[in-house]
């Protein structure tokens, strides 16, 4: 199969600090061959999100972005799907609102995927790289959940990946869009252990890599959202469920 687009899908929820910049690092990545379109979820932000992302597309007359805002807030996964299912790219890659993640990186994925055009699906690593870590709670607690994660995935599917919650994932368009409609998490992270164990579950056994990322974790006096209990409490849940319950 030849890519010719790509879907990059960013959420967005209360991220007037970080959003423009974050839309000018896309827009200064080359993407080439691949012709990107940027499809961001305004999840009910009550900050300036989306008019912060209206006047940078039409100063920069971008007519590539869309902005896609939902009504109540329904929380990231959701908001992914939405945008997954708004989504028109031969690939398909989901982009955090704020600065954690590099755009560049991007480019890797691209280069895999028009190498080798067999693949299904490619995960970013954070653990591939030497990069900052500032709450080890979190950074264990990520570990954890992955090997959970692959405990179920890996004798299922033969998916063992270094890191389950990484945002940087970039799947085929067809088939996200195809496992889009059965997504059923509405937590805020519920979506990186149901999107594994779907993808887990796709026959014959899926044709998947994985890329070491760059990655600079914010604090939450920076406006990070997950907190490593709460939120790593209901992603066990959510492994168990999505990987032995939910079809």
């Amino acid at each position: 199969m030849k890519h010719k687009t790509l879907s990059i899908i960013i959420p967005c929820f209360n991220e007037e600090k970080t959003i423009e910049q974050l839309l000018q690092n896309l827009v200064n990545t080359d993407l080439s061959p691949l012709q990107p379109e940027i499809i961001i979820i305004n999840d009910s932000s009550t900050d300036k999100s989306a008019n912060l992302i209206e006047s940078f597309k039409h100063k920069n007359n971008k007519s590539n972005i869309k902005l896609i805002s939902h009504i109540k807030n329904k929380g990231k996964s959701q908001a992914v799907k939405t945008g997954i299912l708004s989504s028109r790219g031969d690939l398909v890659i989901i982009q955090d609102a704020d600065l954690e993640y590099n755009p560049q990186n991007i480019k890797q994925f691209v280069k895999m995927f028009i190498d080798n055009p067999e693949l299904d699906f490619i995960y970013g690593n954070r653990y591939g790289k030497k990069n900052k870590v500032i709450y080890i709670h979190n950074w264990l607690g990520n570990k954890v959940l992955t090997a959970f994660s692959n405990f179920f995935t890996y004798p299922r599917g033969g998916v063992k990946v270094g890191d389950m919650e990484v945002c940087y994932k970039m799947i085929r368009g067809d088939l996200i869009r195809e496992i889009a409609p059965k997504l059923k998490s509405k937590s805020n992270f519920g979506f990186e252990p149901e999107i594994t164990a779907k993808l887990s579950k796709i026959k014959p056994k899926p044709n998947y890599s994985q890329i070491a990322i760059d990655y600079v974790p914010r604090t939450f006096a920076e406006g990070k959202h997950m907190k490593s209990f709460r939120d790593g409490l209901k992603a066990c849940i959510e492994i168990i469920r999505f990987n032995l319950i939910s079809g």
